[in-house]
C-alpha cells in the first residue's frame, strides 16, 4: 500500500498516506495494514534522519512478524539491514539480511534473493603479511 510511494522516494506522498492512515480509528485498519504503516513510518524516519529510527524499525519488524506475510517481513528485514549498514552495525545488518535471504529461499523468490544479495556488509579486507 505505501511501498510504491517509498520505492519512488516520494516522501511527500508517503507522508500524506501515513497521515491519511493515522486518521482511521484503531479498529478500522487490519493488523497487516498497521504493520505496513509502521514499516512505512520507519522508512520515512530513515529518509528524514530521525534519531528514533532504530526503535521504529524494531517495532515495525515485530508487527510484521506477528501480522504480515513472510514476503513482506523479508522486505522489512532488508530495509532494516540497509539502515543498520548506514549506521555501522554490520553484525546486526548481516543477521537481518541473512534471515531475509532464508525467507526468500523458502519462497523461491528470485527478486527477493537478489535484493538480499546486495544488502550485505562489506567484508573486511585482509592485508598480506
Amino acid at each position: 500500500m505505501l511501498s510504491p510511494a517509498y520505492d519512488l522516494t516520494d516522501i511527500a506522498t508517503t507522508t500524506e498516506l501515513l497521515a491519511m492512515l493515522d486518521g482511521y480509528q484503531p479498529g478500522q485498519l487490519a493488523p497487516m495494514e498497521r504493520a505496513e504503516r509502521d514499516l512505512a513510518r520507519a522508512r520515512l524516519s530513515t529518509a528524514e534522519a530521525r534519531p528514533a529510527t532504530g526503535a521504529a524499525f524494531t517495532a515495525a519488524i515485530t508487527g510484521l512478524r506477528q501480522h504480515s506475510t513472510p514476503y513482506h517481513l523479508a522486505h522489512g528485514l532488508l530495509d532494516h539491514a540497509e539502515y543498520l549498514l548506514r549506521t555501522g552495525d554490520d553484525e546486526a545488518a548481516a543477521a537481518a539480511a541473512g534471515e531475509a535471504r532464508s525467507i526468500a529461499q523458502q519462497l523461491r523468490c528470485q527478486p527477493l534473493l537478489d535484493r538480499a544479495g546486495t544488502t550485505q556488509p562489506a567484508t573486511p579486507q585482509t592485508t598480506a603479511s
